[in-house]
């Protein structure tokens, strides 16, 4: 169901939205504050033989020209200042129907209410006098004062009071009295019991008053007035938090009588990603792409659901489409884009978007270019971005000396890489991460025996880590032949983790070397669909070759060294099987 946007309310939103820009080079001009009434009414006609009679003396006309030149070279608030002395003096309408334009365009809103209150004291009949009175009286927090003006609109306008109502809490700023807008609406609705956007607007300012019962009170009787009736679904379910089955009950069958209503589609998509159904939750947005290919909400979500089911490429068109749609969600959205591209070994890209990310995510952004930099060879470049990071908190010291290893590894200096972090163990020996971060480059480097003895004071550290028990079990199920303790480790990690493709990857090697074929050939199978990395790709294709499929242990390893061209192990693996 797509609601009709109250004419009324439109005008009202629009008083608001321009009470709320501030003077200055974004302040809209006067002629767009002129044409913002006329957006939901016409512009208002005067009775000629109500207008003063004014005696254009030389000091008027001066007045006059004095606030014109001043409105054409911009200086808003010099010709705001201008006509509104112009209203006291004439009580003409159309004088303070300017002289209110104006001070809104120059964020005068003292001003403003001067020039209104003229304004409609000179032409109670004049709808748009009413609708800037009522924006400037809700932005003061005069809600007993808009009251009697929204009476009067309701009353000249009846066809608008539904939709308004469905729409009217979108008027309150956040720091408003709730309660006292509680009782607004009481007494704003309280004429309008058969109409369902009447309980749907008491149901709102119930919830926001802190009153969810009678909030679900006045849905529920608004849904028996009209059943199924979209708005009314949606807040009860987002009330209810989408969890409970009657919610869910509700939502489906609104579904079903609506199929093509896109905002129960996405509802349902937003409940099915809360629960983690990201399958079910893809094909809801994804049914709404269907129907609208630029729906933003639709595309954001379908790209995110796409991440975590590790559908790259789909995840990469469906988030940089919603960046060009709408350039102002680039700087949120950047850095799941970079870490797309990044994935997809597109590093020139990557570095692109970390580096327009914003927010909290920007300084997790920064971190990523030192390492990708290293990657592309700007060196110097890579340097600068890691003495760009922040050292100040212990936390920062990890990150930055886990990132400086990064960037010794990519210049194939491991020595450095076990150094760097050596030296931060030294400063930080009470931080685990570091050890384990030092065990992967020591295991690189061959030195598995100093691997084993990093993890192991790891676990040490923190036992339960899954990441720790997947760590020292693969190093013993690959470069030892201590299987029956990797076993331990890993079956550990599998059962608290069973989906997750790092640990389906090291169980399956492991199997591989117990000659536990069918059994590592079902694990690593899982492991490349939900992670087709290549050295997850190379185990599969040895042991794809073993079990004598040589054609598909090449065609695995064409795959993973297509997108990852220098992985060590894949080239290895080709290299010794000669495929």
């Amino acid at each position: 169901m797509t609601l009709r946007t109250s004419a009324l309310f439109a005008s009202l939103l629009l008083g608001l939205t321009a009470c709320a820009t501030p003077p200055g080079a974004s302040a809209p001009t006067a002629s767009a504050v002129t044409s913002a009434p006329s957006a939901a009414e016409p512009a208002p006609e005067y009775d000629p033989s109500s207008l003063p009679k004014l005696a254009l003396d030389d000091e008027l006309v001066m007045r006059f020209l004095i606030g014109d030149v001043a409105a054409q070279r911009g200086n808003l608030p010099l010709a705001a200042e201008a006509w509104v002395d112009l209203a006291r003096r004439t009580k003409d309408p159309r004088v303070a129907q300017r002289a209110a334009q104006l001070s809104v365009a120059s964020g005068q809103l003292a001003l403003a209410q001067d020039a209104t209150e003229i304004w409609t004291a000179a032409a109670p009949q004049a709808l748009p006098a009413r609708q800037l009175m009522i924006s400037l009286l809700l932005r003061n927090g005069r809600i007993a004062d808009a009251e009697v003006h929204l009476n009067a609109m309701f009353a000249a306008k009846p066809q608008e009071v539904a939709p308004f109502f469905v729409q009217m809490h979108q008027l309150w700023g956040k720091d408003v009295d709730r309660e006292a807008v509680l009782q607004l609406t009481l007494r704003l609705t309280e004429a309008y019991a058969p109409m369902p956007e009447a309980h749907f607007a008491r149901a709102v300012a119930y919830s926001n008053a802190q009153q969810p019962d009678l909030a679900q009170q006045e849905l529920d009787a608004a849904l028996k007035l009209r059943p199924l009736w979209e708005p009314a679904v949606l807040y009860k379910v987002q009330l209810n938090d989408g969890k409970d089955a009657a919610s869910l009950d509700l939502l489906a069958a609104a579904a079903k009588a609506n199929p093509m209503s896109s905002q129960i589609t996405l509802a349902q998509a937003r409940i099915a990603a809360d629960t983690a159904q990201y399958q079910q939750a893809g094909q809801y947005y994804e049914s709404v792409l269907a129907r609208d290919p630029n729906q933003l909400e639709a595309l954001v979500g379908a790209g995110l659901i796409a991440m975590q089911l590790n559908e790259v490429a789909k995840a990469q068109q469906y988030l940089t489409r919603s960046v060009q749609l709408n350039p102002k969600s680039a700087g949120h959205l950047a850095p799941y884009l970079g870490q797309l591209a990044e994935q997809r070994h597109q590093y020139a890209l990557a570095i692109e978007w970390y580096g327009k990310a914003e927010g909290d995510r920007k300084a997790q952004s920064a971190q990523r270019l030192p390492r990708l930099y290293a990657k592309l060879g700007q060196q110097s470049k890579a340097d600068q971005a890691l003495r760009a990071l922040p050292v100040t908190t212990t936390q920062e010291q990890i990150d930055k000396a886990q990132i400086e290893a990064q960037v010794w590894r990519e210049r194939k200096d491991l020595s450095r890489a076990v150094a760097t972090l050596t030296e931060a163990i030294a400063r930080l020996p009470q931080e685990a991460e570091l050890y384990y971060d030092r065990s992967l480059y020591l295991d690189l480097a061959g030195d598995t025996a100093g691997a084993e003895a990093d993890l192991r004071q790891f676990l040490a550290m923190q036992p339960e880590s899954v990441n720790g028990q997947n760590a020292l079990g693969y190093i013993l199920a690959n470069r030892t032949n201590r299987y029956a303790e990797a076993d331990t480790y890993l079956v550990k990690a599998y059962a608290q983790q069973p989906e997750n493709p790092v640990i389906l990857d090291s169980l399956g090697w492991l199997r591989f070397k117990q000659g536990k074929l069918s059994e590592a050939l079902a694990l690593l199978e899982k492991a490349y669909l939900a992670m087709p990395d290549a050295e997850v790709g190379a185990h599969l294709a040895e042991i794809l070759w073993t079990k004598g499929d040589k054609a598909r242990a090449k065609q695995i390893l064409d795959e993973v060294l297509a997108i990852q061209p220098d992985d060590e192990v894949a080239l290895e693996v080709r290299q010794r099987l000669g495929l």
